[in-house]
């Protein structure tokens, strides 16, 4: 079952809360996917902590490092 997304203007824990079950369930499943052809749970790991980096530096409208 699929949470509904919340409210733009919505800033509660609650939505937080949602956003992150959803966001986590992705995450595992890229996971999953990711270590069924052949990479490492670290590389999976330090590539997603990277990836996440990159947006949040693209959200703040900075230019994000090369790897």
């Amino acid at each position: 079952m699929k949470t509904p997304a919340p409210n733009v203007a919505d800033t509660s824990s609650e939505a937080h809360s949602a956003c992150r079950v959803e966001i986590e369930a992705a995450m595992h499943r890229l996971i999953k996917a990711a270590v069924k052809q052949g990479w490492s749970k670290a590389e999976v790991a330090l590539t997603l902590a990277d990836a996440a980096e990159d947006f949040v530096m693209e959200l703040a409208g900075r230019t994000p490092t090369q790897h």
